[in-house]
């Protein structure tokens, strides 16, 4: 236990010391963007908080209804077979009906899902996880959607863009962390289904303030049944790439995420204590991620290579529980630097017009192949799902070599990076 408390603290430390040099180091204030970006966090918080108090407990409230393992199974699979469905329809409702709209639809299909999960019948359980993998397909696109758009139709310099996605995902950690303790508070007092009864006070409050605080932005375009096959037409060689690499990355993640406990191999580890230590280490890898933004293009093959690292030493050190937690941890510090950056890399590369769509198309390949290793999953041991986690980032890897960066970005990045360079050289000689 003191090994896990001690890294707690250590990480703890570490984070919020970063947190405090990179908001030092800060010297772009525009009241205005200031505004605008608390606007958007305050509903992205709600809309994540409300994600994060269900995820703990639902394998738990379906087997305490007494359902098999296969029937948990299946109802995981509909929910992640929804979202990859129809997630470019979901993409095209947006970008043509307008991301205000399809957030405000977020909410509410999230409190439907909610209140399906009281009822012990299974049909209507499975209607809540496909009301669920409509809201994740909203809830992973929409908003960021909204957020770039209004950013650039505000014209505010790249660098803040690249803020906001740091700041996304360190908050989306906090809440993690926030939202886990909730759950289990609630859940030891009132019941399994208690943390789905509190996610709707932040679903309550989504709605609300994004009601109130965000500008509408729908299209005057016509909703045509062509939309989703231009965005088709539109995936170039880049686009491509950048989709797959992502969806690589983040279904080996979900792989993570069901393996983690079983291969700590320890029934008294503080599995609590352990996810909050994981949630921290995505902070820090936010922190790492705003000290090299102006060099975004490049950051992939670090993610991919150090994830590829860590599955091979969690394969091979299985048994040693303290170097599989390190790993383990190394990875999520991982993860922290991959959700900015590809966010960052999305909010560059993906055309406007069909932004939403095109962000719910990449989610296509995410889904078959978490929905492939949920199938496989029972086939397989620990160590062969590392290895194919392996596999999965090394593919990754060799296939970004075949990214094009566009150099008018680079320039544009690397122009600032030197302009930087000589404020900070001018502060100190004064």
């Amino acid at each position: 236990m003191i090994v896990y408390i001690s890294t707690f603290v250590i990480a703890l430390c570490i984070s919020l010391w970063l947190t405090w040099k990179n908001n030092k180091s800060n010297d772009t204030h525009l009241p205005e963007h200031v505004w605008f970006q608390r606007k958007y966090l305050i509903v992205y918080v709600c809309a994540y908080f409300a994600d994060w108090l269900q995820g703990p407990y639902v394998y738990a409230l379906y087997e305490s209804y007494g359902f098999s393992e296969d029937d948990i199974a299946r109802l995981f699979v509909a929910g992640f077979a929804t979202s990859g469905i129809v997630g470019p329809f979901v993409g095209t409702l947006a970008d043509k009906c307008g991301r205000k709209n399809m957030c405000l639809a977020y909410f509410i299909i999230y409190i439907m899902s909610v209140f399906t999960k009281p009822f012990v019948r299974y049909d209507i359980l499975m209607a809540g996880r496909v009301l669920g993998g409509i809201g994740t397909s909203i809830l992973c696109t929409t908003f960021e959607s909204w957020m770039v758009s209004e950013h650039k139709r505000r014209d505010y310099p790249q660098e803040l863009l690249d803020d906001t996605f740091a700041k996304s995902s360190f908050y989306n950690s906090m809440t993690a962390i926030v939202a886990g303790v909730s759950a289990q508070l609630v859940a030891n007092e009132f019941g399994y289904v208690a943390p789905f009864a509190l996610a709707t006070i932040p679903l309550i409050a989504g709605v609300l303030l994004t009601f109130l605080l965000w500008e509408c932005d729908v299209s005057t375009q016509t909703l045509s049944k062509s939309s989703i096959l231009d965005s088709f037409r539109i995936l170039d060689t880049n686009l491509i790439v950048l989709g797959l690499s992502q969806a690589l990355f983040s279904g080996a993640m979900y792989v993570f995420v069901f393996l983690w406990t079983p291969a700590l191999g320890s029934t008294s580890a503080p599995y609590g204590l352990i996810f909050s230590i994981f949630m921290v280490m995505i902070s820090i890898g936010t922190n790492i991620f705003k000290r090299y933004s102006n060099r975004v293009i490049y950051l992939p093959y670090w993610i991919m290579g150090g994830a590829a690292i860590s599955c091979v030493i969690t394969s091979v050190f299985i048994t040693q529980e303290y170097v599989v937690f390190a790993s383990f941890a190394f990875f999520e510090c991982i993860c922290g630097i991959m959700f900015p950056t590809y966010g960052t890399l999305r909010s560059e590369y993906i055309p406007e017009e069909h932004r939403t769509t095109i962000m719910n198309i990449y989610r296509v390949p995410l889904n078959a192949y978490v929905t492939g290793m949920l199938v496989l999953k029972k086939h397989m041991s620990i160590v062969e799902a590392f290895t194919g986690c392996f596999i999965t980032y090394l593919a990754a890897l060799m296939l970004w070599n075949q990214f094009k960066p566009n150099n008018n970005i680079l320039d544009s990045k690397e122009y600032k990076k030197t302009q930087d360079k000589e404020e900070d050289f001018g502060e100190l000689d004064a």
